[in-house]
């Protein structure tokens, strides 16, 4: 479960994703996709650990998601609650950090750069999700 070269984690990562998107077309028909971020052009990111890489991506794009008209890009990380790592903290903790780490990696850019919205999807080994806080990377 915690093998940081694949194996599960990135199984369940990838089923993760793609049950998401199927439920998200259940009650958002229109196109969804992987998207790959616009490129840096200079632009100056607020957090250090920013994802700068020119072929970055997100799980899941759709248009008019949140806003009318504007591209919302979520991204999904799946996290075991049993991990050494997370032994001293809340459940909801753990998730907050997760939700945390994938604002301040992505969050940023989507909103300066693609012009669109963020939406962390954080969940646990087992399915679990917290609510997470929607649109939290526009109101920083």
């Amino acid at each position: 479960m915690t093998c940081k070269k694949g194996g599960i984690r990135v199984y369940q990562a990838r089923r993760g994703e793609d049950l998401t998107a199927s439920m998200l077309r259940e009650v958002w028909p229109r196109r969804l996709h992987r998207a790959t971020l616009l490129p840096l052009d200079g632009e100056l990111l607020r957090y250090r650990t920013a994802n700068t890489a020119p072929e970055a991506r997100v799980d899941i794009c759709a248009r008019g998601f949140w806003t009318r008209g504007q591209r919302t890009f979520l991204d999904i990380r799946v996290f075991d609650p049993m991990a050494a790592s997370h032994r001293e903290l809340s459940l909801e903790a753990v998730h907050h950090r997760n939700e945390l780490e994938k604002i301040r990696a992505y969050g940023d850019r989507i909103l300066q750069v693609d012009h669109g919205t963020f939406t962390p999807l954080v969940f646990t080994t087992s399915g679990a999700a917290w609510p997470p806080r929607l649109g939290a990377s526009t109101q920083d």
